[in-house]
């Protein structure tokens, strides 16, 4: 098996069979991080397996309702390097997330834990094909990148998602400033340091954590890449309309916090390329609807004065 070059027109899937066959060195400690809410059917089956690939195991119950939490529990016992973290209320994705992060960067910082360990992000409900997961190690360790978005395979996706993944995508490559090819993606490694510091541009809310990380670490010039196709077992998805709505505008939103609170003496991209563009855009849809409006009306004036000579 090898690597796929960064070409965004076209990216290679891994072979599921060759990566369990072909285990990676191991050179850095692995630590995977497993947001879970409302899990109790997957949550068990993918620590069980995750358990054994990784140095250590964080997974953070997200105020679940169901019975995720003891599932978690009866599993632990016996799985000395698995953590649990709880939110007692639902908080979403990204607060799940942020709540593991900020705990490794203290830990960064107390010599824990090095700049240079992987992390993983794992979701819960085994939508994340683990047979890859020594592969995909290979080339972030091989291309020397900070991150290593995975780019899913949405073939057994319905139409309408994949045609929005593409969109907030295409969206989030113009205010990265880099190649995103799907920046929904939650399967993912982190070298410990990048991500640390990209803690402090970003937080994230409902779903919006994955697609801000990308484009801050994009922005800072970090070594990222996200042209890696792995297939998806299993169709699973939670998000709604209004969760792009956040997407579309963390985006943005992302990108200007980078450029505000970036330091003097690492400058980042200016944004007045995505800003001119988004600017046309809305001149350009803005135009559209006001011809739209007064094309409306014409019609409904020749309607009402046509309705009045009878």
């Amino acid at each position: 098996m090898t690597s796929v070059e960064s070409t965004p027109e076209r990216a290679t899937a891994l072979d599921v069979t060759q990566a369990i066959e072909r285990p990676a060195a191991v050179t850095h400690r692995r630590i995977a991080v497993v947001p879970a809410y409302n899990e109790q059917a997957t949550v068990t089956a993918v620590l069980e397996r995750l358990a054994g690939l990784v140095d250590e195991l964080v997974v953070v119950d997200d105020g679940s309702t169901d019975a995720t939490r003891a599932e978690i529990e009866a599993w632990l016992p016996g799985h000395d390097h698995v953590r649990l973290i709880v939110h007692e209320r639902n908080q979403g994705m990204s607060a799940a997330y942020y709540t593991a992060f900020i705990d490794l960067r203290r830990r960064i910082v107390d010599g824990e834990v090095s700049a240079d360990d992987l992390i993983y992000t794992i979701d819960a409900d085994g939508q994340h094909e683990l047979a890859v997961l020594e592969e995909l190690q290979r080339i972030m360790l091989h291309d020397g990148l900070d991150a290593l978005l995975v780019q899913r395979d949405l073939e057994g996706y319905p139409l309408y998602k994949q045609l929005g993944n593409r969109l907030l995508s295409a969206w989030a490559t113009l205010w990265a400033g880099g190649p995103l090819l799907d920046v929904e993606s939650g399967y993912r490694i982190f070298r410990a340091g990048a991500l640390a510091n990209a803690l402090d541009y970003y937080q994230g809310y409902k779903y919006s954590e994955t697609v801000e990380v990308a484009v801050v670490l994009s922005r800072l010039g970090y070594k990222v890449r996200n042209d890696v196709l792995v297939p998806v077992p299993i169709y699973r998805s939670r998000t709604r309309m209004v969760d792009v709505v956040i997407d579309l505008c963390a985006i943005p939103a992302a990108a200007v916090r980078v450029q505000r609170r970036a330091p003097a003496s690492e400058p980042v991209p200016s944004l007045a390329k995505p800003v001119a563009v988004t600017a046309a855009f809305a001149a350009a849809g803005l135009a559209g609807a006001y011809a739209g409006w007064r094309l409306l009306r014409a019609s409904v004036s020749r309607w009402w004065k046509h309705r009045r000579r009878r």
